[in-house]
C-alpha cells in the first residue's frame, strides 16, 4: 500500500507548483486521491495503478486508471453502515472535491477521477 503516500507526495507537487503552497484545496486534492487511490489498490485486478493530473486553468482533474475488473462491474458507492469501518471512500471524495466521476475503459479498465478548483 506504499503507492498512496507516493502517489500523494507527487500530486502535493504538482499542485503546489501549479497554484502555490498553503492552498487548502491541495490537502482537499490529496484526501481524495487517497480514498481513490486506496481503492484502486484494494479492489483493482492489475498490478498497475497509473495517476494523472490534468491542469486546465483554475482547475485541476486527477484520475487514477487500473485494470479491468472481471467481468466489467463497475465500481459503485455503497452506503456504509454508521458503524462500519469503510465504505465511505466515494463519500469523501465528492466531499472534497467540486465534481467526481467513474469512467469504464476499452477491456473493461476503470478511471474514477475528480475535479478540484483552484481560482
Amino acid at each position: 500500500m506504499e503507492s498512496v503516500p507516493v502517489g500523494r507526495r507527487w500530486l502535493r507537487d504538482v499542485l503546489e507548483r501549479a497554484f502555490g503552497e498553503g492552498r487548502p484545496k491541495v490537502d482537499d486534492a490529496l484526501q481524495a486521491l487517497s480514498e481513490i487511490l486506496t481503492n484502486a489498490v484494494l479492489y483493482g485486478t492489475g498490478p498497475h495503478v497509473r495517476v494523472t493530473c490534468i491542469l486546465d486553468g483554475g482547475w485541476a482533474e486527477v484520475a487514477v486508471h487500473n485494470d479491468g475488473r472481471p467481468g466489467g462491474s463497475r465500481p459503485r458507492k455503497q452506503d456504509a453502515a454508521p458503524d462500519a469501518e469503510g465504505g465511505r471512500g466515494l463519500d469523501l471524495v465528492s466531499l472534497f472535491s467540486d465534481q467526481w466521476g467513474i469512467t469504464m475503459l476499452p477491456k473493461d479498465d476503470v478511471k474514477v477521477w475528480f475535479r478540484v478548483r483552484f481560482t
